[in-house]
């Protein structure tokens, strides 16, 4: 026996002593065992108890140290928690964790808040590279940035004249002079190759509007080999164990990249687990037909690990890129602010609700959930009445819990509805935090007070779990979409964004409910609530050991949470105190 088991065992009654002889004959006895702590079950009834028992990755029992006491033996691993904090392993319910590898080999994501801190960026990066060389500006959204607008061509000349530079945002582009004479646009040019030239008062080039074929033959991004990629995505992975998280979902990918996490884990070398959903421009039922028969899978097919989950389609655009489908008319400031032309735009949906009713129901007859990409409250309309068509003639759809993936901006009607076909949501209170001062100057204080509405969603009964969308940077709070489970824990618990603003008082959760959104609702999310969610006898043993009591610290500490220790399957695979 160990020193250390004898001290933990020093001065137990000898009833538990006996005990351990009893379990030991029955070889029911814990591998690892974590003790002394606060450990949050996240079960039916939040009950809070003080040790874990787990054997071969799965949890035995919880309960008091004495309890656990009894399935203790000398070779078992004893975890003195010393009162910390310990929640079931965050699952990120909507990352693009292949995305964020490729980008960070091709070039490191920096928040960028100002046109000065762009042009300082650029200066930099021109520093290091030959003249000439394109100059890719990070994607840093106008929601964002102070000025609320695209940097000018002579914003950008005054940071770099001897590389041509591009700036991205509302999928409109900014070059400085350079690069607009290099892809052969003059000051009076009415054209561009698959685009439009957009002028600013003076007659003068400001933006360009789609051309992303003609931009790309000039600055052709770089490709990696499987190597490289797997060993970037393996660093993202530990990023995401650093925070917490143990399951992810991925959730726009293909079967390529299915085959690369299939691949890391007969390698041995994931450490999350993952979901993934399969996205496709589906035009009809026989386009769901012939991919899905390609794959050769479904929903649910896969293990513990790597799992198949909902196909996935895009309704509608998005906040940031200007084209997120409303129920009403974007408006004077709205149509200024994206450099659009016309008030009456509402945005836009790519699919018609018969469309949609559709391909739905041929996804569902051949087994398989949905997953859609809808901001909009038009958008969630549109969706929401195909899947109440295919209700009609298919009632066991709602068995399926279809995802709603972001819906911005919840109304009441919507949220009732969601609740009677059975569909989820997972939506991104890092949004809120970042970009509800631009939907209140943009939108109006009432839009922002509904955007990223938690309390709508989760008062009206509406499975909801909340994730990142992390898609560039690897910085927790800094990427593009921030990933911190602890950030979002306190915007949904406090609804304070970056500026120390509260819209939408009544959107505020509890802790415990902002936790189940990051455990409970995620797993009930992809059909794996038997399995995980919680730390329950019989469930994975995934789990987080927190610096702080999540319970009981003030309300912005919440986001300066640090974990520990992170265990999937019973083994650390991340130790903050080493």
């Amino acid at each position: 026996m160990t020193n250390k088991l004898i001290s933990w065992l020093a001065g137990a009654a000898s009833i538990a002593l006996i005990h351990v002889a009893v379990f030991a004959q029955d070889a029911k006895l814990a591998d690892t065992v974590l003790v002394g702590g606060k450990i949050l079950t996240m079960d039916a009834d939040a009950q809070i108890v003080a040790a874990i028992a787990i054997r071969d990755g799965r949890i035995i029992g919880t309960g008091s140290n004495r309890d656990i006491s009894e399935v203790i033996s000398a070779d078992t691993n004893v975890v003195q928690l010393n009162g910390k904090t310990v929640i079931p392993g965050i699952i990120a319910a909507h990352c693009h964790a292949i995305g964020v590898a490729r980008n960070s080999l091709d070039q490191p994501h920096v928040e960028l808040l100002t046109i000065a801190e762009v042009q300082d960026w650029i200066r930099e990066r021109a520093s290091s590279r030959p003249p000439g060389t394109w100059i890719r500006v990070p994607r840093a959204d106008i929601t964002r940035l102070k000025e609320r607008r695209h940097p000018t061509s002579r914003e950008l000349d005054a940071a770099c004249t001897t590389h041509p530079v591009i700036f991205t945002a509302a999928r409109k582009s900014a070059l400085n002079s350079l690069a607009l004479n290099t892809i052969g646009v003059k000051e009076d040019s009415d054209s561009i190759p698959g685009g439009e030239l957009i002028l600013d008062a003076e007659g003068k080039v400001r933006l360009i509007a789609g051309a992303n074929s003609h931009l790309r033959t000039f600055m052709p991004r770089p490709t990696f080999s499987p190597e490289q990629v797997q060993a970037s995505l393996q660093n993202v992975h530990w990023h995401y164990n650093s925070v917490g998280i143990t399951s992810i979902f991925e959730r726009a990918g293909s079967i390529d990249d299915f085959l690369v996490y299939r691949k890391l884990r007969e390698e041995g070398k994931l450490t999350v687990r993952m979901t993934q959903t399969l996205r496709s421009g589906f035009r009809s039922a026989e386009d769901v037909a012939a991919y899905t028969k390609r794959l050769g899978m479904k929903t649910g097919d896969g293990d513990s690990w790597v799992r198949v989950g909902p196909l996935k389609i895009t309704v509608d655009g998005g906040i940031h890129w200007g084209n997120t489908y409303l129920r009403e008319p974007y408006g004077e400031k709205r149509v200024r602010f994206y450099a659009h032309k016309d008030p009456a735009y509402r945005g836009d949906l790519n699919y018609s609700v018969p469309q949609m009713t559709e391909i739905f129901r041929e996804g569902h007859r051949l087994g398989w959930q949905w997953c859609c990409h809808v901001t909009g409250d038009a958008g969630v309309d549109a969706v929401l009445n195909a899947l109440a068509t295919v209700h009609r003639d298919q009632p066991d759809i709602v068995e399926r819990r279809s995802s709603l993936t972001h819906a911005y901006f919840p109304a009441l009607d919507s949220v009732a509805k969601a609740r009677r076909l059975g569909v989820c949501v997972d939506t991104q209170p890092s949004l809120y935090f970042k970009d509800s001062a631009a939907i209140a100057e943009v939108y109006g204080s009432d839009w922002a007070a509904r955007f990223i509405g938690l309390g709508d969603w989760v008062r009206g009964g509406v499975p909801t779990a909340i994730a990142g969308d992390h898609m560039m940077g690897l910085d927790p709070n800094h990427a593009m979409n921030a990933y911190n489970p602890f950030l979002m824990l306190q915007v949904a618990v406090t609804r304070r964004n970056r500026e120390g603003d509260v819209y939408g008082e009544h959107q505020k959760i509890s802790r415990l409910e902002a936790l189940r959104c990051l455990t409970t609702s995620p797993a009930y999310l992809s059909f794996e609530e038997a399995t995980k969610g919680s730390l329950e006898k019989g469930k994975l043993a995934d789990l987080v050991v927190l610096d702080r009591d999540y319970l009981m610290c003030a309300n912005d500490e919440i986001a300066e949470m640090k974990v520990l220790k992170t265990m999937i399957e019973g083994r650390f695979v991340y130790d903050g105190e080493k």
